[in-house]
């Protein structure tokens, strides 16, 4: 496959944790602290397997992974509590990423974030940190109804900014949100900065940092 057309693009759309942010690591702490608080040891195969997925998917798969005979609204609970408490201090952006948000914002794309993150936290995020970036709309878990690797975040934010999917591009760093995208009639670019390369074929180009996503698009 050719390399993609910036010119033939109308918007780049984000995923925010691993993509935007450096924060795949946050949800990995505060998974094994979930894990010792109910007196288990995560293994980082359950954390590579779920990442990207929607906040009930993950707990019912925490839940049934280590046989917890625990109320289900509690472990949401102490989870999303130890996941605040981490994101408030350990997130930053992605290397590259201000680089490359800058020099396509020159280029007149159109920008959205599209996030599994549920708004409240994402929001708390945004008002705890230097965090600081302006996109044309941000789409989260909060505004549809079914997640990603449904295609319904990825059409809804192609729907707010009244472009057609195909004439966008995604970077995304999971399969789940790979596939959301692809299903929505997106194109993919997967960025390995969660995910071993091999695990993220179903995009339609892989790079392993913003600066090498430049030299795919050509931007200077």
């Amino acid at each position: 496959m050719s390399n993609p057309d910036i010119n033939n693009l109308d918007a780049i759309l984000f995923d925010f944790d691993g993509v935007v942010v450096q924060s795949e690591g946050v949800y990995d702490q505060a998974t094994k602290k979930l894990g010792a608080h109910y007196g288990v040891e995560v293994p980082e195969s359950f954390s590579n397997a779920n990442r990207g997925i929607a906040e009930a998917v993950f707990y019912s798969r925490f839940k049934s992974a280590f046989e917890l005979d625990a109320d289900t609204e509690e472990l949401q609970e102490n989870g999303k509590r130890l996941l605040w408490e981490s994101f408030m201090t350990s997130v930053y952006f992605t290397d590259g990423f201000e680089q490359f948000f800058t020099k396509i914002r020159r280029k007149g794309l159109k920008c959205a974030l599209v996030t599994a993150t549920v708004k409240p936290l994402l929001k708390a995020i945004f008002e705890n940190s230097d965090l600081a970036v302006e996109f044309d709309h941000i789409v989260t878990a909060s505004d549809v109804s079914r997640n990603k690797p449904a295609p319904d975040p990825y059409l809804r934010a192609c729907e707010l900014l009244s472009i057609d999917p195909g004439r966008s591009l995604v970077i995304e760093d999971s399969p789940p949100g790979l596939r959301s995208a692809k299903e929505a009639g997106c194109q993919t670019v997967a960025i390995t900065t969660s995910c071993p390369k091999e695990t993220l074929n179903e995009a339609n180009f892989v790079v392993d940092s913003f600066g090498e996503l430049e030299e795919l698009l050509t931007i200077e």
